[in-house]
């Protein structure tokens, strides 16, 4: 007999059902798809509550228990965390369970990546549980991504620009980029542009750093500075801008010299696709060899920020003017 084939969907696309995994270990993804099955619940039995186990500290029993008819509800909800940390005795009630499930009770099961389960995951394929992709994000393509299909689900447009600030300033972190496509979706009304972003997250210490390696790479040294200068008035710490400064000079290099669509070299180089394009444009101010002198710049200005150095503010200065004064060169 055939191995069954699992369903998996995205979390967007989470829905209830007697079994359903949540496989991955991306925290924002498994809270909003347990969200979305949560509220599906309760939008048709708007008084039951989640009971909540843990596999990995799991008493025996605790899982048919859990998912057995009340006095109160034929109907039932059941959140089992810790899959990827599972105790024999919740592998063992999970089988049994996932054999013959309460068709009334919904049960999610978080596994968040790994080897342990595996035979439970196989008998859940077989019960045709869904499988819910959480997994890791780990590209800022994949986040990026994230953002723009956020905007898109709300009916919401989010600009070219828009988004390349949303990234710059939140782009790092998913959990932050998240709260930020919320709060934008939330708050404002109409196309989302650079400026709306920048009304929101432009004093943010990552939008700076971005802001000054845009200017500087663009060979605009007065801007560049005067943006740095006041970020380190107002206590901006000049590692995260010099790191800035050197992603900004890596993806030049990356895209130097390469053929292909955006598209194509975006998933062939881990970067978002109007990243390869703003390079490819800003490339053609460049020469290979000032942009090897300022990628040489920006390391040693790394490490002299980084307890190198006697003046970190200075080193960030001096390699702002230099990289600018190097996109000059032809």
């Amino acid at each position: 007999m055939a191995a069954a084939k699992k369903k998996t969907v995205p979390w967007h696309r989470a829905a209830p059902a007697p079994l359903v995994l949540l496989s991955g270990g991306e925290d924002v993804l498994l809270r909003n798809a347990r969200t979305r099955i949560v509220t599906a619940v309760r939008r048709k039995h708007p008084d039951i509550e989640p009971v909540r186990l843990s596999a990995a500290s799991y008493e025996p029993g605790a899982l048919p228990g859990a998912a057995a008819p009340s006095l109160f509800s034929a109907h039932g909800l059941v959140l089992v965390s810790d899959l990827q940390s599972m105790s024999d005795a919740f592998l063992a009630d999970a089988l049994a369970y996932a054999a013959d499930p309460n068709p009334d009770v919904v049960v999610v099961l978080e596994h968040r990546g790994g080897n342990r389960g595996a035979k439970l995951l196989k008998a859940l394929a077989a019960a045709d549980a869904p499988t819910v992709d959480t997994a890791v994000l780990k590209s800022e393509a994949d986040r990026q991504r994230y953002a723009q299909d956020s905007f898109s689900r709300a009916k919401r447009e989010i600009t070219a620009d828009g988004l390349a600030a949303l990234m710059n300033a939140l782009g790092s972190d998913l959990s932050e980029l998240d709260a930020g496509v919320r709060q934008l979706l939330a708050d404002t009304e109409g196309p989302v542009d650079a400026a709306t972003v920048d009304r929101y997250y432009g004093g943010r210490v990552e939008a700076t750093g971005f802001k000054v390696a845009d200017a500087a790479a663009a060979g605009r040294a007065g801007e560049a500075l005067a943006l740095l200068r006041h970020a380190l008035a107002t206590g901006a710490d000049p590692v995260p801008v010099v790191a800035a400064v050197a992603a900004k000079l890596r993806g030049l290099a990356k895209v130097q010299g390469l053929p292909g669509s955006s598209g194509a070299l975006a998933a062939e180089l881990g970067m978002a696709p109007w990243q390869v394009d703003r390079a490819k444009r800003e490339m053609r101010s460049w020469n290979e060899v000032a942009l090897g002198r300022a990628i040489l710049a920006a390391a040693e200005a790394d490490e002299a920020v980084k307890g190198g150095g006697r003046d970190p503010e200075y080193a960030a200065e001096r390699l702002v003017a230099f990289v600018a004064e190097q996109s000059r060169v032809r």
